[in-house]
């Protein structure tokens, strides 16, 4: 383990600890081994634990230890396992343990090794559409529920200025690293659609949603059972913002993965849904989700075609508001 070491002593007197309350039996640790994990997906160093229980059983545990940072509110994401995904809720890993030690700067999450060569990106299209629905039944069991997820005390909220923060960001990114042309185009887009697009998204009902809905953050399992990974940024926001993570990347297949979303949230909703308004909304998402993947951007590189292609994406989706407008 990289960093400060901790003390293996603790890890295991922790890890017992919360194994006895998960199998609700006695449980003892007779070996326990470490393998660092250099994932580029992840903020926080992450290890898998190898333990031999005195059973005989052979369990493996991700060691997951959040880093505290002026940006980043670990606290928080700690009682996000604790409240919000205890008790195997949405399908996310197992929380065997965890530690909010604020004194000695401990923030650690022992968690179910869901695998890690059965990434969403990996499979075909029965997974994709799997998560498509599993993502719209968390969406409809929560919808409007604002103040009960409120209560939780632990979720973010996307409020305006959620939104505005990406834009003044990736307005600073692009004025450091990009062309002349390229932050030229991205002002014309966001003088005409930004505050729009934040009117529009401020006034739709919200639920909860995982935040960071991209296919790195959902892992697949015979069935096909999908495991969301990664609850760090869960929030209170639109549905349409965790559709537009998921939905990045898809050229015509986009419509029939948001179809099927949207059959399996009519299903499990107590609302109607408004196929149309929710098009409209996604679209606004997807305006700020390419903020936020320039706010992401850490530059600088010599090749910024990426930035056109992010752009493109943008100009696409205000293509489609302006199309509307104009047919309603």
């Amino acid at each position: 383990m990289d960093g400060e070491e901790p003390i293996l002593d603790e890890v295991e007197e922790t890890l017992t600890r919360g194994l006895r309350d998960h199998f609700r039996r006695p449980v003892r640790i007779v070996e326990l081994h470490s393998t660092f994990l250099d994932d580029m997906f992840s903020t926080h160093p992450i290890s898998r634990l190898h333990l031999t229980l005195a059973s005989g059983e052979q369990l493996t545990v991700i060691f997951k230890r959040l880093q505290p940072r002026l940006d980043r509110d670990v606290r928080r994401r700690i009682l996000i396992h604790r409240r919000l995904l205890a008790d195997e809720r949405l399908d996310a890993p197992t929380v065997y343990a965890s530690v909010c030690d604020e004194a000695q700067g401990r923030y650690w999450l022992f968690l179910e090794d869901v695998g890690e060569y059965n990434r969403l990106g990996w499979c075909g299209m029965d997974a994709w559409l799997a998560t498509f629905r599993s993502l719209a039944r968390m969406h409809a069991a929560h919808y409007g529920r604002e103040e009960e997820l409120r209560a939780l005390g632990c979720l973010g909220e996307h409020s305006s200025a959620f939104y505005r923060f990406f834009a003044c960001t990736a307005q600073e990114v692009l004025q450091r690293h990009a062309e002349r042309h390229q932050l030229a185009r991205f002002e014309r887009l966001t003088v005409r659609w930004f505050d729009v697009s934040v009117a529009q998204l401020v006034r739709q009902p919200r639920t909860l949603v995982h935040g960071d809905s991209y296919e790195k953050n959902f892992m697949v399992q015979p069935g096909p059972r999908i495991r969301p990974i990664d609850w760090d940024y869960a929030a209170i926001g639109v549905a349409g913002w965790d559709v537009a993570q998921l939905a990045a990347g898809w050229g015509p297949e986009k419509l029939r993965l948001v179809e099927v979303y949207l059959d399996e949230f009519a299903q499990h909703a107590t609302v109607s849904v408004d196929r149309r308004a929710f098009e409209r909304t996604l679209a606004h998402c997807e305006i700020m989700r390419v903020l936020q993947v320039l706010y992401w951007w850490e530059g600088p590189y010599e090749d910024l075609a990426f930035v056109d292609v992010l752009l493109n994406q943008m100009e696409s989706a205000c293509h489609q508001l302006e199309s509307e407008g104009r047919d309603s």
